[in-house]
């Protein structure tokens, strides 16, 4: 397990992206591309970065500004930039795939990021390929979400295959188990925070994305059938500025049968967005603070029997806690005590909820892999009073 030391003290220069003011849904707009992009910058140049900002620690944890790693990203960051596709949190990506992700913020910001260490490094004049060879080609299903697509009365999975951009619909066979995959989609390796619901009332799942290249939020109308690449009809923009957000999920927080959108901006502020029933939302509502050091957030539907949806979510050190609806948009009252359910979930990724056995109890499933790797897939049923019970393995490659 990657360590998490804290015995170095990160300087004040960090890998985070730029607030920008917008018209529009979502507040403080990430800006993904810069003046003056500098390209790329070989290996020992980004240990110098690496020496001013973390004296070269490349597992270190910021603990009170909330920065990861050996250049020092934030989550919001590190997501932006396909970083989750290794790890959950950049500290826990080797030094390879940090600097792949660095490269890329690098070649869109030039040395912006690193705003104290970014000049003494050269960071943005050095110009060679750090890794010449081919770096390694995303693995694995991501951007998983949860809702029926298919209309038969069980909760399905949609992922986006990181290697080739497809998007697939995995049907759930109703006993937590899946059955063989549908193609519904390419070029989704540009969209991401997917998260699925039946926003706009018709009965129908939908699908809510965020176009990265322009932070532009999407509702992808469901046709209420397995139906290959019909699956999902036409878009239609609904918002702006949501690159600004990370950890998309749906959660029918007021419990009045219209989804709501949550995501965390990035001061850690938690947000519910109220679904209209109409595939529009309404004004948002900060629900939570602090939550710049969780992630992974899922809603598994009911998972302590109160008839109202839960929210999980993993701390950085591997603790999974459950944080109770109360069924309704009260500000930082919309969510319950938390309570810890579980240790050692640093090693899992891709959490997806919802009731996938339909025994009426909030469920999870989770991928467990080498960072960079494939890996198995398993699905921990609800107990129905907060908790799960004993995993299952249901899929191998995830």
């Amino acid at each position: 397990m990657p360590r998490t030391e804290q015995n170095s003290r990160p300087r004040r220069g960090k890998a985070a992206l730029t607030a920008l003011a917008f018209t529009g849904v979502a507040a403080g707009a990430l800006s993904l591309a810069g003046a003056g992009p500098a390209g790329a910058a070989s290996v020992a140049t980004w240990d110098k970065l690496a020496q001013c900002e973390s004296s070269g620690n490349w597992s270190v944890v910021d603990p009170t500004h909330h920065f990861y790693g050996g250049i020092q990203f934030d989550l919001q960051t590190w997501n932006a930039y396909g970083g989750r596709q290794y790890a959950t949190y950049p500290n826990q990506a080797t030094k390879k795939e940090q600097i792949l992700i660095g490269e890329k913020l690098l070649a869109a910001r030039g040395a912006a990021p690193w705003p104290t260490c970014g000049g003494p490094s050269g960071i943005a004049n050095d110009h060679a390929d750090p890794y010449p060879a081919e770096p390694p080609a995303p693995v694995g299903v991501v951007k998983l979400t949860a809702a029926d697509f298919n209309g038969d009365g069980t909760k399905d999975i949609v992922g986006v295959e990181a290697a080739t951009g497809k998007l697939w619909l995995y049907p759930g066979n109703g006993n937590g188990t899946l059955g063989g995959r549908i193609q519904i989609g390419s070029g989704w390796d540009g969209m991401s925070n997917l998260a699925a619901a039946d926003y706009t009332g018709d009965g129908k799942a939908d699908l809510v994305a965020v176009d990265n290249a322009t932070g532009r939020l999407f509702v992808y109308p469901g046709s209420g059938a397995a139906a290959g690449m019909n699956t999902l009809g036409d878009r239609v923009q609904i918002g702006t500025g949501w690159n600004s957000l990370r950890d998309l999920t749906a959660l029918d927080v007021t419990k009045d049968n219209k989804p709501d959108l949550l995501g965390i901006d990035n001061n850690g502020a938690l947000w519910a967005y109220p679904g209209n029933g109409d595939g529009a939302l309404g004004a948002r509502v900060q629900i939570g603070s602090g939550w710049d050091t969780m992630a992974e957030l899922s809603s598994p539907g009911d998972l302590n029997g109160d008839g109202k949806g839960d929210l999980v979510a993993v701390d950085q050190g591997g603790k999974l806690w459950n944080y109770p609806g109360t069924g309704a948009l009260n500000g930082t009252g919309t969510l319950g005590a938390r309570t810890q359910i579980g240790t050692g979930w640093n090693a899992m990724h891709q959490l997806v909820g919802a009731d996938f056995n339909g025994d009426g109890k909030g469920d999870l499933d989770a991928v467990q892999a080498p960072t960079g790797a494939t890996g198995a897939f398993y699905f921990y049923p609800g107990n129905g009073s907060g908790g799960l019970a004993d995993r299952a393995q249901i899929g191998t490659g995830w």
